[in-house]
């Protein structure tokens, strides 16, 4: 897990100066190259295997700090024994081993979440320990805390999905029966609204999610002169799926000069909205449109089509009828576009030997029986099927969303 673990927190905003990934592998003909490449010895196999072997071991010690309130009573600028950390925690030492959470702490430390030195304790040398700028992103308190991933992912639910994802992929005949149910004896939503704990982990995963996105969005999109405030100028944008319109007021607030803006959505969805502003064609605002994204009578038309975290949840053949029926709403339009907003999986050697947050994400969706998230070949080939072109895909800096930018096929 320190590969996984590091990786994440690094990709999502903390400092890297006190972390280091384990390395890099990338697949060349028959043999294995770092990526500096230089051929990987038998004995750089082996501790590659091993630390694959051994990926979920700090993972794991990881959940037990952070469940055990270490992580919170630790500081960056004073180190301190295990028996002060025990003491900080609870003010007894009869409550938790402290052996067992002495080694923790050791093996934690070789993830770069907390450092180890030593200090002087009634005339001998102790080991103590301080947390990194990572692992003052791990508090529970802490801005921006990251600790709910860990607390997520790793809990049980989850952590014995894994245990049965053999089962799930040998059971071709089974395969409406994903690992989470399998694990768990039901659903994911079923067992996350019967336990408030582990849905308030979820949830914050969630929240942290959609608030890197949004922004990461409108970053990237300054970037691309297809996307930027020159490109939307009055252009009529649509939201499919958008929720409440957080993404339509965050891009109008960005580009003023963009054209009238909806967001639109299921009938349930706008209903609970808790305010709808309406739009005239003298008053560039967006409003919530009740509607379905596989009925095009129900999308305005318009220039471009944004839906994020949308079409990852249907089939190929869903897809494709809703990008028929998003080409229909863009019929008046002389450079329609729809920006799917999903993260894009790599194909070959952007694959290869390299970590990917987005390809773990779409093995976990797989875990609870979800979609998942497609590569940049398996967009295009849906893309044509529907009569547009992938023109290209723009990362952001949020791993879980990039831009697929698909054009009317000429």
């Amino acid at each position: 897990m320190k590969q996984l673990v590091g990786a994440i927190i690094l990709l999502l905003g903390s400092p890297s100066n006190q972390f280091q990934v384990v390395p890099s592998f990338i697949i060349s003909g028959h043999d294995i190259t770092n990526n500096d490449g230089d051929e990987v010895s038998p004995s750089g196999i082996e501790t590659k295997i091993l630390q694959l072997a051994q990926s979920h071991f700090i993972g794991q010690a990881l959940l037990t700090l952070i469940r055990v309130g270490v992580l919170d009573v630790l500081e960056t600028t004073e180190a301190l024994t295990v028996d002060e950390i025990i003491t900080n925690i609870n003010d007894s030492t009869s409550t938790i081993n402290r052996e067992a959470l002495f080694r923790c702490l050791r093996l934690v430390c070789t993830s770069g979440v907390v450092g180890e030195t030593s200090k002087q304790v009634d005339g001998n040398m102790e080991s103590a320990y301080f947390a990194t700028d990572i692992g003052m992103r791990l508090q529970i308190a802490a801005d921006q805390s990251m600790a709910p991933f860990i607390l997520h992912w790793l809990e049980n639910p989850l952590w014995n999905a894994w245990s049965q994802l053999p089962n799930y992929v040998e059971s071709a005949s089974d395969i409406n029966i994903p690992s989470f149910d399998r694990a768990n004896g039901m659903s994911a939503s079923e067992f996350y609204l019967q336990n408030k704990e582990s849905c308030s982990h979820r949830n914050a995963v969630a929240r942290y999610a959609s608030m890197k996105e949004i922004t990461s969005i409108i970053d990237a999109m300054k970037q691309s002169s297809s996307l930027n405030e020159f490109a939307l100028s009055n252009k009529i944008i649509v939201d499919i799926g958008g929720g409440y319109g957080d993404f339509v007021n965050a891009l109008k607030e960005s580009i003023p000069t963009v054209g009238n803006c909806y967001c639109l959505d299921l009938p349930d969805v706008i209903e609970d909205a808790t305010a709808t502003v309406s739009v005239s064609k003298d008053d560039i605002k967006h409003t919530l449109v009740a509607g379905n994204m596989f009925d095009p009578t129900t999308i305005p038309q318009c220039d471009v089509i944004f839906t994020k975290h949308v079409l990852c949840d249907f089939s190929d053949d869903d897809v494709v009828q809703a990008l028929l029926s998003f080409r229909s709403a863009l019929a008046d339009s002389n450079e329609g576009k729809v920006i799917i907003m999903d993260a894009v999986l790599p194909n070959g050697d952007d694959l290869n030997g390299k970590w990917n947050a987005a390809v773990s994400f779409d093995v976990l969706l797989m875990l609870s029986g979800r979609r998942g998230e497609r590569s940049r070949l398996e967009w295009s080939n849906l893309a044509k099927k529907a009569g547009f072109v992938l023109e290209y895909v723009l990362a952001t800096s949020a791993v879980t969303v990039d831009l697929a930018v698909l054009s009317l096929e000429s």
